[in-house]
């Protein structure tokens, strides 16, 4: 059998193409809920990570902090965080999901769902080799842009090749 052909494109804007897809499948299976899919996945991490630093999110999902701050600031405004003093360093918060922040999450789970069903039923090949694709994927651009967090496991990834 022949090796397929790539599209000859570049990976950084292949990576661009496939955000702005992303954003758009996204986007239209979440018209009826109340978080877009950069305030849900922003959510979501914070749901998942709870109670978390700022600087712990920004790493976590490769947000600079500058743009974090102004995403946070709009979820506290809609009173869907909370912030309280981190015990353990008095310059620092917690972030928190409230009870509204919470509902609203797992109000959007199910067009999540929806669109994760609609893009795996058109691959080629197993969700589980896409996964390790995408997470080799992430740990080359942490690296290549200096950000590297507790996910990346060199070991673990060569075990894995």
């Amino acid at each position: 059998m022949s090796k397929p052909k790539t599209r000859g494109r570049n990976v950084l804007f292949r990576l661009y193409i496939l955000g702005q897809l992303t954003n758009d499948l996204v986007d239209s299976a979440m018209t009826r809920v109340k978080l877009n899919p950069n305030e849900f996945a922003l959510a979501s991490a914070i749901r998942a990570n709870q109670p978390i630093t700022p600087s712990q999110l920004s790493t976590l999902l490769g947000t600079p902090p500058t743009t974090l701050s102004s995403q946070l600031a709009r979820l506290q405004r809609r009173r869907e965080i909370t912030r309280r003093r981190n015990p353990e360093d008095g310059r620092s918060t917690l972030i928190e999901l409230t009870k509204q922040g919470e509902k609203n999450v797992l109000a959007a789970l199910p067009a999540l769902r929806e669109s994760i069903a609609r893009v795996s039923e058109h691959l080629d090949y197993s969700v589980e080799e896409l996964d390790l694709a995408l997470d080799r994927l992430e740990d080359a651009l942490r690296v290549a842009v200096s950000r590297p967090d507790e996910s990346v496991r060199p070991s673990v990834r060569k075990s894995r090749r």
